[in-house]
């Protein structure tokens, strides 16, 4: 899957994301919202997620373009294999699932940050 992702453990990761629309046209992200979630158990709830639901900053709605900041913290979790997906949504009736791959985290190698 193109949208696979690989991050190293404890590293921060922005990730751009550009919503089109079925013509391959940017989809007009004004009042929308945008989060990733990723779960090693994809029936988890997402309370019990291991990273997010993190929500994007909608960087120009207009282009489609979207942008999720994943900090160190975020990606200070066990290295495996797991499951995403990116949404937007306008309340509860519009809500659309954009991405569905995996995250693959790896292990780092240095460990001190000072």
């Amino acid at each position: 899957m193109a949208d696979e992702l690989t991050i190293k453990r404890g590293d921060t990761r922005v990730i751009t994301v550009t919503v089109t629309d079925s013509n391959g046209s940017p989809f007009d992200l004004t009042d929308y919202k945008m989060f990733l979630t990723a779960k090693t158990d994809r029936t988890n709830t997402d309370a019990n997620a291991d990273i997010g639901p993190k929500e994007a900053v909608i960087a120009s709605p207009l282009t489609g373009v979207g942008v999720i900041t994943l900090s160190s913290d975020d990606t200070d979790i066990d290295c495996g294999l797991y499951y995403y997906d990116v949404q937007v949504n306008k309340g509860s009736t519009n809500v659309y699932t954009i991405i569905w791959s995996t995250i693959t985290m790896q292990q780092d190698v240095t460990k001190t940050n000072t």
